[in-house]
């Protein structure tokens, strides 16, 4: 039975279109009823290879059988016509010999003079092949072979005829698509013969070709198909209507996807607030869960921009160390306090001494200190701000974000009467959402999160003063009605006058997610001292132990981490002697933010600190 046609051209293939042609050398059938036809010759492999004949073994011009038993011109060499060398008998050469003509029917050589009777020479033609044909011994000339198997390889317009819209395209020039390794002579095995794995027909014991088995240009490198896949003509019309719905719902949410990831991106990018693009980027990015991959970016960027071990400080630097020319009268009974122990062994002049940063009726409210944190890096200045709680009041303040605002009796931003008597600001933690901070938010009232007992906390109550310590670990640091405030962030780093044990824990939850602990970037930390005033310490090249150190040379007897990276840290304080309306800002250290970062919309919580 033929099979039905596939929309391939008719190479005579079983099952690829048209029945085996009967023309065609098929070989003795193996393991089937049917003989296998010649595989099919991809067009872009240039001219096919001409099957192999027993004219190929053929080695020797060997006489050929004649029906007199010799040959006419026995003992004269045999010469191939296509030889270039051959050269034509001239007629006229007396040793010339002609071959005496044949009868057509077989027979006797004509003798001369004797006539053909055309009767016999009608009954004979066309009715038997010739005496020489009979032999068994005939072996046909090669030159006649190669002009039957040209006429072998020529279609008639039915075999060759494809319905409209199966038909494949056949390149303009197969020469250019074919592979550089496809230019090497035909090897045996591509033939069909001496191979192993191959038949003496010429095809595999599995009956499948390699020419069958790679589809034009998908060879070598050049994009093999995977094993069992089938290609796109060859599918019936319900697979390619499965594989149709499949793609398209694949679309469908993949679209969706992005759609939804594109407005809430935007929405980020657009809200209210003074934060770069890169940095609301990684805000929104922690705030759906892709934390680790911002974690891993900053881990990345610490790896390639460390900060520089060795080296001096700058003349500008040395010039912040200078005391200033000119210094505000101050009451005696609040004078400066002593210069901290420095932590490199040749201290620059001024480095570790106080200067008075806001004075208030000759008092010193706010002092503050620059000095280097540690032997390695010398390039780089830390600062540390005092704040006197006996001149000052402190307050609380929601980010537009981190917690959000609804439902709090503060702003997520500086304006109008709050900027009376407003003598300095710091920034907040750790992110509430997700919980990176691991600890609870509580303004007025209204918890976000959870208050987790043990964390460190920035602890507000009503009077204006303000705490540092463990939650729930005694009077002070628990909920009550003179609490209006606290804000929690990790553990803290110092505690009883001593330096938590485990600052060198790689802990997440000691010390957080995002830059290890062990690295030297932009850090901040809150801390109290021994007589209950409020020291403040930054840095852009502080880790975890040399944070909490600076902390306790400062004279914090109780002190815990506040917010990272230079997106964050932030302490300025302000001058309203000129305009209390539009106070001027002074930033401590030269950090990213700029020094009016909470007179607009700030996505994050911050203190507000008011002389008294």
């Amino acid at each position: 039975m033929t099979p039905a046609p596939t929309g391939r051209t008719g190479d005579g293939y079983p099952g690829r279109g048209v029945p085996p042609r009967p023309d065609r050398p098929q070989g003795p059938p193996r393991s089937r009823e049917v003989p296998r036809p010649r595989p099919p010759q991809d067009p872009r492999q240039g001219p096919p290879a001409e099957p192999r004949t027993p004219w190929d073994d053929y080695n020797q011009n060997q006489p050929p059988q004649h029906p007199q038993g010799r040959d006419p011109r026995a003992g004269q060499q045999q010469r191939d016509p296509r030889d270039p060398s051959y050269q034509p008998r001239d007629p006229r050469d007396p040793s010339y010999q002609q071959r005496p003509e044949y009868p057509r029917n077989g027979g006797h050589p004509q003798q001369p003079g004797q006539q053909q009777t055309p009767g016999r020479q009608q009954a004979g033609y066309g009715q038997q092949a010739p005496s020489h044909q009979q032999n068994p011994g005939y072996q046909q000339n090669p030159s006649y072979q190669r002009v039957d198997r040209a006429a072998q390889g020529m279609r008639s317009v039915d075999e060759t005829h494809i319905p409209r819209g199966t038909r494949r395209r056949v390149p303009q020039n197969p020469e250019e698509l074919r592979h550089p390794e496809d230019l090497r002579p035909a090897s045996s095995h591509q033939s069909g013969y001496g191979e192993e794995g191959y038949g003496e027909d010429g095809y595999s014991e599995d009956g499948a070709d390699e020419n069958d088995l790679l589809e034009s240009g998908e060879r070598d490198g050049r994009g093999r198909r995977r094993a069992g896949s089938r290609r796109k003509d060859r599918l019936t019309p319900v697979q390619r209507r499965r594989r149709k719905i499949i793609f398209r719902s694949v679309a469908g949410v993949l679209a969706i996807f992005l759609f939804l990831t594109s407005y809430s991106l935007y929405g980020a990018l657009s809200a209210p607030g003074n934060m770069s693009n890169q940095a609301r980027i990684a805000e929104w990015a922690r705030g759906h869960g892709a934390g680790f991959a911002v974690s891993w970016m900053e881990n990345q960027q610490y790896q390639n921009n460390k900060p520089k071990t060795g080296g001096g400080l700058s003349p500008q630097q040395l010039a912040d160390l200078a005391p200033p020319s000119s210094t505000p009268t101050l009451a005696k009974n609040d004078p400066l306090l002593p210069p901290m122990k420095p932590f490199v062994p040749n201290p620059a002049p001024g480095e570790g001494s106080w200067q008075p940063a806001v004075v208030v009726n000759g008092d010193p409210v706010i002092q503050i200190a620059k000095l280097r944190s540690d032997p390695q890096h010398l390039e780089y200045l830390s600062a540390v701000a005092w704040m006197d709680q006996k001149h000052a009041s402190f307050v609380l303040h929601p980010g537009s974000q981190q917690p959000g605002t609804a439902g709090y009796n503060q702003t997520d931003h500086l304006s109008g009467d709050q900027f009376k008597n407003l003598i300095a600001t710091w920034n907040g933690a750790f992110l509430l959402n997700p919980n990176d901070a691991h600890g609870g938010f509580y303004l007025n009232g209204k918890t976000y999160g959870t208050l987790v007992p043990g964390a460190a906390s920035e602890v507000f109550y009503k009077d204006g003063t303000m705490n540092v310590g463990s939650w729930n670990s005694g009077a002070g640091f628990q909920m009550a009605p003179n609490v209006v405030g606290v804000r929690q962030n990790l553990q803290l780093l110092v505690d009883n006058g001593q330096i938590n044990p485990q600052v060198n824990s790689d802990d997440k939850k000691l010390w957080g997610v995002t830059i290890k602990n062990a690295y030297f970037v932009w850090r901040s930390g809150i801390g109290i001292t021994a007589n209950g005033d409020i020291v403040y310490a930054m840095g852009p090249a502080l880790s975890v132990p040399t944070l909490a150190e600076l902390l306790q040379r400062a004279g914090a007897v109780r002190g815990m981490e506040l917010d990272i990276n230079p997106e964050w840290v932030s302490y300025m304080t302000y001058d309203g002697s000129k305009d209390p309306a539009s106070p001027v800002p002074t930033k401590l250290l030269d950090f990213a933010r700029t020094g009016q970062r909470y007179f607009s919309t700030e996505e994050r919580d911050f203190v507000a600190v008011y002389s008294r």
